[in-house]
């Protein structure tokens, strides 16, 4: 069971911990399980460690918050699971205690999802003494996917789309026989909560290699009875109109998007968009690059970020209405969230169907969308260069550039002269000028003051009084 062969490189957190623990004179078996211990051995960051008990766990943690300052939150009593939150050195570590899953540290092993998550470390021992029954660093190194068990999908369906998503971060081949598993089991998502659902499928979507993910999600039937989902059952005529045909745009955009979103990032290398159609985009978004990247890193909920919506939006963006409200419903997403990925669906259209764009142009764009048009403009641009492919045309490729570069100065570096001036009149200034009762004709009078402010037909509060006792009479006859 013990392999001294694979050489695990821990940080100094874990290290800390260890020593520490063995200062207090623990008699339970703690044990290193899980993630922690294949990023060891792949020498990645640790941050999030899994600690199982032979016994009672949630007193222990308890006990370790203390030691180590930090917070305790308590996600399982009854199966005695609890979590200790410990800000160290700019870091946050995460270390989850947990009960054994059966009676033996084997057992629990044996009851995990993947090889590769089924080893283990004694941390109050030595921290290389690799306990592997599984041969999960075997499949690390020959970069397999393997289910613990034959029951692995069945005890818990969610493991299908964890099991995409490991592959493609870990760059791994799904087993034969899992990859058929998935397929043949992949309605069975509709059994799995919308909330846990949601959350592995948008820590899939935050993969630098998402596109990848979304297609084996596709090649597996994951993602179709992703959108087929409705209220604890499968559609299945919707599911058949689902088929792995026809994908190629909405994989496309979303390859696209995601290529965009780390071009923009502060991940992007020199290698990053160095091919001439993502490149150019690229060189004239500069300007904006810290304002964009404020906007796609907000979060909702549960650490999942702007970003990760606009990929979905991607994936999306050319599906029917029913399919993409199906698949709103069924992950459970906050209004904010559904409201933010249809207004990108519905309009990125615009940015490429109008070649000129005035100021009274640009103005309305930005005053119905507001920060949305941002949303728009990038899933415009994905969807352009996943359209266009090998066959993008220089020309117009430019020509759309450049209408996105006049956007987004807009709304970045002209708000206050194109998105919304500063009024000259209010609406009191206006019922008193215009001798009017409060109404919906003084809304379409401020309205049409806005816009004339905005192209410059009016420029002083003076020119702005003329403007609405003409345009009022006008409106009254």
């Amino acid at each position: 069971m013990n392999d001294p062969l694979p050489q695990l490189s821990w940080s100094d957190f874990v290290n800390d911990l260890a020593r520490l623990l063995r200062t207090r004179n623990i008699a339970t078996p703690l044990y290193v399980v899980g993630g922690a211990v294949r990023d060891a051995y792949l020498r990645r960051a640790i941050t999030d460690i899994d600690i199982a008990v032979a016994g009672e766990a949630v007193g222990l943690a308890r006990r370790l918050a203390d030691w180590l300052d930090g917070d305790i939150y308590v996600m399982d009593r009854e199966r005695g699971v609890a979590r200790v939150i410990v800000p160290r050195q700019g870091e946050r570590y995460c270390v989850d205690v947990a009960r054994f899953r059966g009676e033996t540290l084997e057992q629990d092993l044996r009851d995990r999802d993947f090889t590769m998550n089924a080893m283990a470390v004694d941390l109050l021992g030595d921290l290389q003494g690799l306990i592997d029954p599984l041969g999960g660093i075997k499949d690390l190194r020959q970069k397999v996917l393997r289910c613990c068990s034959p029951r692995s999908f069945a005890d818990d369906p969610v493991r299908m789309l964890r099991a995409v998503r490991l592959s493609a971060q870990f760059d791994l081949k799904i087993h034969p026989q899992a990859a058929a598993e998935i397929r043949a089991r992949s309605a069975e998502l509709g059994q799995v909560s919308g909330e846990r659902v949601r959350d592995e499928l948008f820590k899939l979507l935050g993969l630098e290699q998402a596109a990848r993910a979304l297609r084996v999600l596709l090649h597996t039937n994951l993602l179709q009875a992703l959108i087929a989902r409705q209220s604890g059952y499968l559609n299945e005529e919707l599911m058949a109109r689902l088929s792995a045909d026809g994908w190629n745009a909405s994989l496309a955009a979303a390859k696209r998007m995601s290529a965009l979103l780390t071009a923009i990032s502060a991940r992007r290398t020199d290698n990053t968009a160095a091919a001439f159609d993502l490149g150019m985009l690229v060189i004239q978004l500069d300007r904006f690059r810290v304002s964009l990247q404020t906007h796609v890193a907000r979060e909702y909920g549960k650490a999942r970020s702007h970003a990760d919506l606009l990929i979905l939006a991607a994936l999306l963006h050319d599906r029917a209405p029913d399919a993409i409200d199906s698949l709103l419903a069924a992950l459970k997403l906050t209004v904010a969230e559904e409201r933010n990925l249809v207004s990108a669906v519905a309009n990125y259209r615009r940015i490429g169907d109008q070649r000129a764009w005035s100021a009274l142009d640009q103005h309305r764009f930005w005053y119905q969308l507001g920060a949305g048009g941002i949303d728009a403009i990038l899933l415009a641009s994905a969807q352009y260069l996943g359209s266009a492919g090998r066959d993008l045309k220089q020309r117009d490729w430019l020509d759309f550039v450049e209408t996105a570069t006049t956007l987004l100065d807009a709304y970045f570096n002209r708000y206050a002269e194109i998105v919304e001036p500063a009024l000259l009149l209010d609406g009191n200034d206006i019922r008193a000028l215009c001798n009017l009762a409060p109404g919906p004709l003084i809304g379409e009078l401020l309205t049409a003051l806005r816009e004339a402010q905005v192209t410059g037909a009016v420029r002083s509060a003076g020119e702005a009084a003329d403007f609405v006792v003409v345009r009022a009479a006008s409106m009254r006859n």
